[in-house]
């Protein structure tokens, strides 16, 4: 028996009151400064030891750069352009207090790799025009100090120091180290150990720099550290094996602790956990987010796909923990979620596509079953939570997500294969995770569906214009409809984007465009569009609607005003979202939909 109306639109706005969290660092007189969702829009938090919960910001953040134990201030990013991605510059004291714009003599931009130091603020900031490095001491107006492509992130910066990554040299396969010595003029030094290697996000410490890079392994990840005075290169030392015995593929952060321990957030398979100069802290399961270590003691948030987020406090000697701030999904949405398993897909061309499955309870083996393709297309599905999944699955429908080639978390090999070739064997990927769920037992052949948000719905778009008898139906939010008209209205970032992942070829834009192929679309089809998208804009998407009109298709087309495309940010957009996919959903591949 199907849902109610009332029941689905209960289970939406429980799962997405579940708040998510972001830890930053750690101010001075020691409280945790923090984002969270709690209140439905991302603020701005700080936690007092003993434990005192202080709303800093009510102002919907978008991201902060670390706290620093020295100062009282923390910086931030805020979209002043409701929801176009261009935003300001901000500083505030973490007890609260005056905002100050620290970029006001700048027009908006869409911001990249804040770093604050406790007294110079740097990022990377990218208009339609231009896109450069700035630095700002407190108090003082920003200058620019170099000028850089478009797809480039500043990383920290010290008294001395500006650090990054980005694709400095041209190659979409690579990326390298850039060094700014403030000293010697900022001029802007490239640095890669390996040409063509992946090298990202170096952290400094004194004149040494943290980074990750694959420029041994030629895949995997690992962390070396690189004075940039003598130019002497080594791999970072750490005491315990526990981390090189989990022998991750990449990271998620690392850094120094404040007296010198190497720290890092180290995942494989999906899963991603901290460890303290080589020893596992806290957890062997699920996925360490974000993480802060100070005097003695790590902030973590941890979650898994059945389980939401917490910030937790661990002990570094003991590791005892407490649970700081978190809620549990209500005990009756609990129980109507199944089993979590990592499967591996073989596609056409036998690349093992590791794949998350979150099964219903509440539906039998065959049953209704969305296959989600992530976003990015350079991101994955992990063992950590998920809004859209869980409620999916709370809805009574299996949950295959395919981590498709191109996806992080696989090594950098299997990212890279999606590079030159996007809208190509990537959908052959997800194509062969429909099958796999229908030849598993899991889905039965006619009661398949594919939904997706950004490159997802881009991937929604792509199935049904290009393999149109596979699927029952359709949820694309926020997809890309045409590359060509995308890369003309995009800014220095999202053109620079276009470039790398197509490796320059763009005579593939307009092959690998789904508005070129509306003609096919037989199952029903729902988008839904954030009316100020910068990313995947507005206009290609209404011709790809125009279209599907015009050839009699049957579909629905739903904008939510006012917002851009990063939806997770504010509860309300997601949760719009997710009652547009539950009643389409419920109307074309459930038997009996909401009433």
């Amino acid at each position: 028996m199907g849902l109610t109306l009332s029941e689905v639109s209960s289970i939406i706005d429980r799962v997405t009151a579940v708040p998510v969290y972001v830890v930053y660092g750690v101010a001075k007189g020691g409280s945790l400064v923090y984002g969270s969702s709690s209140e439905g829009t991302f603020d701005l938090y700080s936690l007092d030891v003993p434990p005192r919960v202080r709303r800093v910001l009510a102002r919907s953040i978008h991201f902060l750069a670390t706290a620093r134990p020295s100062s009282d201030y923390v910086v931030y990013v805020r979209d002043v352009s409701r929801g176009f991605e261009l935003s300001r510059v901000y500083t505030v004291p973490a007890s609260g207090g005056e905002v100050v714009d620290v970029s006001s003599s700048l027009p908006p931009q869409r911001v990249l790799g804040l770093a604050f130091d406790g007294q110079r603020v740097v990022w990377t900031g990218a208009t339609k025009e231009y896109a450069g490095i700035f630095l700002a001491k407190l108090g003082s107006e920003p200058e620019l100090v170099a000028r850089v492509s478009g797809r480039e992130y500043t990383t920290d910066v010290s008294d001395r120091y500006v650090v990054g990554y980005g694709h400095l040299r041209g190659d979409p396969f690579s990326t390298e180290l850039f060094v700014v010595d403030l000293s010697r003029g900022g001029e802007l030094r490239v640095y890669t150990p390996r040409e063509g290697s992946t090298n990202v996000a170096p952290r400094l410490r004194g004149s040494k720099a943290i980074f990750a890079s694959d420029f041994e392994d030629g895949d995997r990840q690992r962390l070396y550290v690189l004075d940039l005075e003598s130019g002497e290169l080594s791999k970072a030392q750490t005491s315990w094996r526990d981390m090189e015995l989990f022998d991750p593929v990449e990271f998620v952060d690392y850094g120094w602790t404040d007296d010198g321990l190497v720290w890092a957030i180290a995942k494989r398979d999906g899963r991603a956990h901290l460890y303290v100069d080589g020893r596992l802290v806290g957890f062997d399961t699920g996925f360490v987010s974000s993480a802060v270590l100070h005097g003695g003691r790590a902030y973590v948030v941890h979650s898994t796909l059945k389980t939401p987020p917490k910030v937790l406090s661990v002990d570094l000697v003991g590791l005892n923990y407490e649970v700081l701030e978190g809620a549990d999904l209500p005990e009756d949405i609990s129980r109507r979620l199944g089993d979590v398993y990592l499967a591996e897909v073989r596609s056409f061309d036998g690349v093992r596509v590791p794949t998350y499955v979150l099964e219903s309870a509440v539906v039998p083996k065959p049953g209704p079953t969305v296959v989600y393709p992530h976003g990015g297309p350079w991101a994955e599905v992990a063992d950590s939570w998920s809004p859209i999944i869980v409620t999916l699955a709370a809805l009574g429908y299996h949950v295959v997500a395919p981590n498709f080639r191109g996806s992080t978390g696989y090594g950098q090999r299997f990212r890279k294969m999606d590079i030159g070739d996007p809208g190509g064997a990537d959908m052959e990927d997800v194509a062969a995770a429909r099958n796999w769920a229908v030849e598993r037992g899991l889905a039965s052949g006619d009661s398949v569906a594919v939904v997706g948000y950004s490159y997802g719905g881009y991937t929604t778009l792509m199935q049904l214009t290009r393999k149109p008898n596979l699927w029952r139906c359709g949820v694309a939010g926020a997809p890309v409809a045409d590359w060509e008209e995308m890369y003309e209205l995009a800014d220095t970032f999202f053109k620079r984007f276009e470039e790398i992942l197509f490796a320059g070829k763009r005579e593939l834009f307009r092959e690998r465009s789904p508005i070129n192929y509306v003609e096919n679309v037989v199952a029903p089809l729902c988008i839904v569009q954030p009316q100020n998208d910068s990313r995947t804009p507005l206009k290609p998407v209404m011709r790809f609607v125009q279209r599907l009109a015009e050839l009699g298709k049957t579909f629905e087309f739903h904008v939510i005003p006012d917002i851009g495309h990063a939806i997770s940010l504010e509860r309300s957009s997601l949760a719009k979202f997710l009652l547009y996919t539950a009643l389409f959903l419920g109307k074309y591949l459930q038997t009996s939909r909401p009433s």
